[in-house]
């Protein structure tokens, strides 16, 4: 929904199945993505996936990404939901950067004091703002093709197995859980 392309940066914050997959598809466009996340088992695959992995609790976490950025990103995607990211997320941002929100918001998000200057903009994103009988097309010939590797989030477990799932993907050990019946 960007239009990311070669020679950007996207910063995403949240390492789960959305996040990975936004990485997937910055990397399938040409675009340098930074994975930010909390969990090691999930940064290691984002870099896999070939981002820069850097973890949510860094020191100075928004002057971090403006460093592997060269001055701040293009575009930040936020999935996490969380006030402290969104904040660092637009801090993080280059002058015009477009921040995307995927996560729903239950609170007001209190927004810090120069977050949105210097053109700085957010939208929220839904459904990855396309159109799905074509986009999923083109996503599963990535697939098919060996440029998205979505296959890479999945762990498949057994149903009897479904508390095991559900912790495994509380502990950030498992990105997308899927139940075998």
């Amino acid at each position: 929904s960007f239009g990311a392309g070669p020679g950007d940066t996207v910063a995403v914050y949240g390492a789960g199945a959305v996040g990975l997959a936004a990485v997937m598809a910055a990397t399938v466009a040409g675009a340098v993505a930074v994975a930010v996340d909390r969990h090691p088992e999930r940064l290691a695959l984002a870099e896999k996936l070939d981002a820069v992995p850097v973890h949510a609790d860094s020191a100075d976490l928004a002057g971090l990404i403006r460093r592997l950025t060269d001055g701040g990103a293009q575009y930040a995607l936020d999935t996490t939901g969380s006030a402290r990211l969104i904040n660092d997320a637009l801090r993080a941002l280059r002058p015009r950067g477009h921040l995307g929100l995927v996560a729903r918001m239950h609170t007001a998000l209190p927004l810090e004091v120069g977050t949105l200057d210097r053109g700085r903009k957010i939208s929220h994103i839904c459904e990855g703002d396309a159109v799905p009988g074509l986009l999923i097309p083109r996503l599963t010939g990535l697939w098919q093709a060996g440029r998205f590797p979505f296959d890479q989030l999945i762990r498949t477990y057994p149903l009897a197995d479904i508390n095991e799932a559900e912790r495994d993907c509380e502990a950030g050990l498992v990105v997308k859980p899927v139940l075998i019946p």
